[in-house]
């Protein structure tokens, strides 16, 4: 064997679990696979490559999924492509779960994955190509400590944590747990209104609670919609219709947030892309 990529520590680098979840990475982490992966195969002097992880079942899939996300991104390969190929460690992939604690109600699959990607690089959602996807300004954005923001739809969505007004009119505040143990890092309006700037958002929906002043974002040009509904429910249909107005009639990019920038958010930004 020429040459053994490892890549555990990547992949416990990588990956934060909320409960018992773990995985899939995220774009930021396939696309360092990526640039490894493709730094090994681009040297003429190697002729085989091994991708080294441990043999429990969690790092394997994760693997299997960065392997395949590579094929697909870099080798042009269709997401049938890659479960064949992976098909002799079949039985050695798990399904993805859900971060919330408890029972599971269904499963996600590697495929599944994959094909989500596969269908981000074909809308050109996702391009990592030399002027395509910047790693560092996603890690940055990522990075609970500094936006804990993502732009999933170039152009259109940007999905983050929510915003909270802070006593003494600090752009940032710390959560503690009960223990006293550090939790997280909540961001005032007018820090992420900076942000959505450079990202021509023109409108932020607000699905939580509130828990800041809507002019902090307008003071800087940025409209406010409350759309709000209970925490971990399916959206009601009235809100799903009026997130879905919103987001075909208004010009430029539009800002999501629940209270942490997941659960409820994904689900209408998901329903939107389908």
């Amino acid at each position: 064997m020429d040459c053994v990529v490892y890549i555990d520590e990547l992949i416990a680098e990588s990956y934060i679990p909320f409960c018992d979840d773990f995985g899939p990475m995220n774009l930021g982490t396939v696309h360092e696979f990526s640039e490894i992966l493709d730094e090994k195969i681009k040297d003429t002097e190697l002729n085989s490559i091994a991708v080294h992880v441990s043999c429990d079942p969690r790092s394997c899939t994760n693997a299997v999924f960065l392997l395949g996300a590579y094929m697909i991104m870099h080798l042009h390969m269709t997401p049938d492509d890659a479960e064949q190929a992976f098909a002799p460690l079949s039985h050695r992939i798990l399904s993805f779960r859900d971060v919330s604690p408890g029972k599971q109600n269904f499963s996600l699959y590697v495929r599944d994955c994959w094909a989500g990607l596969w269908r981000a690089k074909r809308l050109s959602w996702v391009d990592f190509g030399a002027d395509g996807f910047d790693r560092h300004e996603y890690a940055e954005l990522d990075s609970p400590m500094n936006a804990d923001l993502h732009e999933v739809v170039p152009g259109k969505f940007i999905a983050m944590r929510g915003p909270k007004d802070f006593a003494d009119g600090a752009r940032w505040e710390d959560a503690f747990q009960a223990a006293g143990g550090f939790s997280h890092r909540d961001f005032s309006p007018a820090h992420y209104a900076e942000i959505l700037q450079q990202f021509d958002v023109r409108a932020v929906v607000r699905l939580n609670t509130r828990e800041y002043d809507a002019e902090g974002f307008r003071a800087a040009g940025i409209a406010v919609a409350d759309l709000y509904f209970d925490d971990c429910s399916v959206p009601p249909v009235e809100v799903v219709a009026e997130f879905l107005a919103l987001a075909e009639g208004l010009p430029g990019a539009l800002a999501v947030h629940c209270k942490a920038g997941l659960g409820r958010t994904g689900t209408l930004i998901a329903l939107y892309m389908m």
